[in-house]
């Protein structure tokens, strides 16, 4: 009887899987992810939960932890745009040290027309990079939070500090 009954408890336990969700069943059932906190833009800075994150790079790893393909699309866009702002900002910088020792540019000066449309036009390609990457970022923020199911409501929210005592607008993208 004993033999039976154990035969009996290891043949229902090995075939009921208690333990394990029905996503790991089904593909195409999507997980809930009920740890993740929604993004608020107070000011200009995104805060995750109730934490202030220092900047963009921070948004990293709620991104790839939720794992979208169109978040980590406009996350790797900000990445790359970013990446040629700061190529870009370096031109002048070459620039002056390939004509530093050339004794044509130690009479005519460094300021001459051709550095200074090099270092106006690197200034406008560096600053037009950031906003398209910003512009990548916030798409991107939008998304998450759409894909968290969060809503889209403003509220005011009554917040204190260790320091100071202040009320904040918050909203959601």
């Amino acid at each position: 009887m004993k033999t039976l009954l154990t035969l009996l408890f290891f043949s229902i336990s090995f075939s009921i899987f208690a333990q394990k969700d029905s996503a790991y069943y089904n593909p195409n059932i999507t997980r809930k992810l009920y740890y993740l906190k929604p993004l608020q833009k107070v000011n200009g800075s995104y805060y995750y939960g109730e934490r202030r994150l220092s900047g963009f790079n921070s948004l990293e790893v709620p991104f790839f932890e939720l794992n979208d393909p169109e978040v980590n699309f406009h996350y790797r866009r900000y990445k790359t745009f970013t990446g040629i702002g700061q190529a870009i900002s370096i031109i002048p910088t070459i620039y002056f040290l390939a004509t530093f020792n050339k004794t044509r540019t130690r009479q005519s000066g460094f300021y001459s027309s051709t550095y200074l449309s090099i270092i106006g036009a690197s200034l406008v390609g560096s600053i037009t990079t950031s906003f398209i990457g910003r512009s990548h970022i916030k798409k991107a923020a939008i998304k998450y939070n759409q894909a968290l199911g969060r809503s889209n409501m403003s509220y005011m929210q009554l917040k204190t500090d260790d320091n100071a005592l202040g009320l904040a607008l918050r909203y959601n993208f």
